[in-house]
């Protein structure tokens, strides 16, 4: 293992498809690596039932576990995490990489020699180094570093299933999870970046690992994630990942992280394509190690706040699908009712997710759907944005008026209406 020294080639590049998600990518070969970044599994028992018998992985730099994973194989359903150790502190790939990667980014095949130590770590296969930009949260509201310890389901590491419509949106990886703890947090370092942010300087990126879904592991650059949210930016990030496989009509091809698809042997060569079958991982037996256990700090309400400005998983999908759609009302009511689109579910949210902006007129939006002539679920989600405004004599005023003409108290709009005086708080 001294003399190691891994093979890095260069495939094909790709610029991203997705007008919501500009992104680029370089498809490489990777030889020779020594496999101590790795994703590995356990087996489990034979007599094992209901989610103990789902797959579980670890994710490990050497044997520091740095994040837990329970999935059960379907990318439709959501996979539970664990925080694990977080970056051992003398892993000196990562700190050589963090140190390459602090200064201006200049392209893919810039950043490919920056980042090569850690594609050293990684088992020998096919991988897509990828350029793009993540929203600070976990998918679902939240700040990303604000996780339990404790094995817990995330939305975002599964695709989005829209049953009404019988298809899945648009996937790409967009959220964070962190690999280091929180107690590693330093508000100074975060400050640091922020006063960067505000005097018009780029962050360099931060270096993700792709999972399942929209979701990756954050493996160097957390404090540039929270100033980033601080600042209401997205986060630049190189991904590592690996890129899937289809057949289609019985011709193979590669799958790139923003969905796209380019036959393989247009691009590929046979020997290259053997590197596919190498696993990313090794197969371990008996039960995972323990996961890591101590109090992280209490995040400030800013960071709260501010993770629920960003879009959720499925608000991610929905702008990839309708990247030309305004978010205002006649944008909205487009997409939810003209015969082009026709998809409320889409439209209403999207108007959750409009409303929540900094300097949206949060009010205004809402009351243009709140007849009972715009689709139920559009109409609901109207209600829902305006059951947070309190203290307003004219939503107040709206809301008795559907008690009193509601003919139905399992509509929706009812107990919206009817619970709007319970909290006085708006939150």
């Amino acid at each position: 293992m001294l003399f190691q020294k891994e093979k890095i080639e260069v495939i094909a590049g790709r610029r991203g498809c997705l007008a919501a998600f500009p992104s680029e990518h370089l498809l490489l070969a990777v030889r020779g690596s020594c496999g101590r970044l790795s994703m590995d599994w356990f087996e489990p028992e034979k007599e094992a039932r209901g989610c103990e018998a789902d797959y579980r992985s670890i994710l490990y730099l050497g044997e520091t576990p740095l994040l837990r994973i329970q999935a059960n194989g379907s990318p439709t359903c959501e996979s539970m995490l664990a925080a694990g150790y977080g970056i051992p502190e003398g892993c000196r790939e990562i700190r050589s990489v963090r140190a390459a990667l602090d200064k201006p980014y200049a392209g893919l095949a810039d950043a490919l020699e920056r980042v090569r130590p850690v594609l050293g770590l990684l088992q020998p296969g096919i991988y897509v180094l990828s350029y793009s930009d993540y929203y600070p949260t976990d998918g679902d509201g939240h700040f990303f570093w604000d996780v339990p310890e404790s094995l817990t389901s995330f939305k975002a590491t599964s695709e989005y299933y829209d049953s009404d419509k019988h298809r899945v949106l648009p996937c790409f990886p967009c959220y964070l999870y962190p690999a280091q703890s929180a107690q590693k947090y330093d508000p100074q370092q975060a400050e640091n970046y922020r006063r960067r942010l505000r005097a018009g300087e780029a962050l360099p990126p931060v270096l993700a690992y792709s999972l399942w879904g929209y979701m990756s592991v954050l493996l160097d650059g957390h404090h540039r994630a929270c100033a980033c949210a601080l600042e209401e930016k997205t986060v630049p990030a190189l991904t590592i990942s690996r890129p899937g496989r289809i057949w289609r009509e019985g011709i193979l091809h590669i799958v790139w992280p923003d969905g796209s698809e380019t036959p393989a042997a247009d691009i590929i060569t046979p020997a290259q394509q053997k590197l596919f079958d190498c696993p990313l991982g090794r197969k371990r037996r008996g039960t995972p190690p323990p996961i890591a256990s101590g109090v992280g700090p209490v995040w400030d309400i800013e960071y709260i706040k501010a993770a629920q400005r960003y879009p959720m998983y499925a608000d991610a999908g929905a702008l990839a699908l309708y990247p030309g759609v305004e978010l205002n009302a006649e944008g909205l009511r487009c997409l939810a009712m003209d015969d082009d689109h026709e998809d409320p579910d889409s439209a209403a949210r999207l108007l959750r997710y409009a409303a929540r902006q900094p300097g949206a007129d949060a009010k205004d939006l809402a009351m243009a759907f709140i007849e009972p002539g715009y689709p139920d679920v559009l109409r609901q989600s109207a209600f829902e944005v305006l059951d947070r405004m309190k203290d307003d004599p004219e939503i107040d005023e709206l809301m008795i008026s559907v008690l009193v003409n509601c003919e139905r108290e399992d509509d929706p709009v009812y107990r919206i209406a009817n619970g709007h005086w319970d909290s006085l708080d708006g939150e």
